[in-house]
């Protein structure tokens, strides 16, 4: 058994050498998708022991929505070339750093570990410290479909795509942690999130403009108190039921409202 990391990059110049080594904890090694960097990246990703293979896109596209799905698609080709039955692939982004205990990899009931992702913050008390160093999260977690076992039907079809399609019937765990540090690494990085899908996602401009000058957080983005690393198991809860209370208090308001002015 293999396991064999995935990621697409682009100007990660600041943190990869620590993604790859944390990739190299636990990969046999690594398949790279260059995005078109414009730093040095590329140099970095092509210097660490644990890169197998780099495909170098030469020509960054405006239409991320189609473009980023596109990418990993043509990354999970190259890993399927030189996978076999028992090999597992991890999939994560150049911000993420992964918690678990990968001998569970061993059993054959499962087909995929799907993981709690949190978000970390920059916080008034470290604004001066290192991404790692950061101690504040969010208390919203998603649950995403970070390691799948190979099978030739696994695939990324469909526009702003994150987690791989799985074939049917396979049996997925639900365990491990996620530690997201895309808001967390930098000031001038979180402007650049902001400005990235304020301009190429729509559906997502409007809640990314009203963050643009925020990156220093005494909450979370969605309005809950910050909470610590070892708290997550206590005090996380799934975004979603978040957000389902976000709308139901909307609701409220909406219909108290409406009986005011009624009266």
């Amino acid at each position: 058994m293999k396991i064999i990391g995935l990621t697409r990059i682009r100007n990660e110049g600041r943190i990869i050498k620590d993604t790859l080594d944390h990739l190299a904890s636990f990969c046999d090694y690594v398949y790279i998708f260059d995005d078109a960097s414009e730093d040095n990246t590329l140099e970095i990703c092509s210097q660490h022991h644990i890169v197998k293979e780099i495909i170098q896109n030469k020509e960054w596209k405006f239409n991320r929505i189609e473009e980023e799905y596109k990418n990993r698609q043509e990354l999970l080709n190259l890993a399927k070339k030189n996978c076999d039955e028992n090999d597992w692939l991890i999939y994560i982004d150049a911000d993420e750093r992964i918690e678990f205990d990968w001998n569970k990899l061993i059993s054959k009931k499962y087909n995929a570990i799907r993981m709690k992702l949190f978000d970390y913050y920059i916080t008034p008390e470290d604004t001066e410290k290192q991404y790692y160093e950061r101690k504040w999260i969010g208390p919203e977690y998603r649950k995403i479909v970070i390691a799948f076992k190979y099978s030739p039907e696994l695939i990324y079809n469909t526009p702003d795509q994150r987690e791989v399609i799985l074939p049917k019937k396979r049996k997925v765990l639900d365990d491990g942690y996620v530690k997201h540090y895309g808001k967390a690494i930098s000031i001038d990085i979180w402007e650049e999130t902001c400005d990235y899908y304020i301009t190429h996602f729509e559906k997502y401009a409007d809640k990314w403009k009203l963050r643009k000058g925020k990156a220093v957080h005494t909450k979370s983005d969605f309005s809950n108190e910050l909470i610590q690393w070892h708290e997550k198991t206590s005090k996380g809860f799934l975004l979603s039921q978040e957000e389902k209370y976000s709308k139901f208090t909307t609701l409220l308001n909406k219909l108290s409202l409406k009986i005011s002015n009624y009266k």
